[in-house]
């Protein structure tokens, strides 16, 4: 089974001591796409923190699906996404950028946080999810 890498595209990926980072290759492919260190003009993007991937989760939830479906992000640049989205220019731009991107990936299924919330590409309204970004794959 494929894992998470600790660098995509020159940012470093950090994971929890919970987190099991061999996952299904739609997710390792998606985050091959979405991210790199020039996301967005004028932000930096060094590291993020995944939170969850195929752990912590019962059935039906996509981290436990398959080979691990789903990936949670918490942290950006080692600032937690729940304290600093809504004050460091930095973060937000990162937050909203990584979700945009993973909207034009072709294997997206969830894409919920604080910049928007969708499944299959519509609005779907879903409890929670403002303070990580969480991404899955069909």
């Amino acid at each position: 089974m494929p894992s998470i890498p600790n660098t995509v595209n020159d940012v470093t990926i950090n994971f929890s001591a919970q987190a099991n980072n061999s996952v299904d290759q739609r997710i390792v492919d998606a985050l091959n796409e979405i991210i790199t260190s020039e996301l967005v003009e004028d932000h930096s993007l060094t590291s993020l923190y995944v939170s969850s991937a195929n752990d912590q989760h019962s059935l039906p939830s996509r981290h436990v699906q398959g080979q691990g479906k789903a990936i949670d992000i918490s942290r950006v640049n080692g600032k937690k996404i729940v304290l600093y989205y809504n004050s460091d220019d930095d973060v937000k731009a990162a937050v909203d950028a990584l979700q945009a991107n993973f909207e034009n990936y072709q294997h997206r299924r969830e894409n919920f946080g604080p910049s928007l919330k969708h499944k299959l590409g519509s609005s779907f309204p879903v409890s929670g999810h403002n303070d990580h970004i969480h991404l899955s794959v069909n």
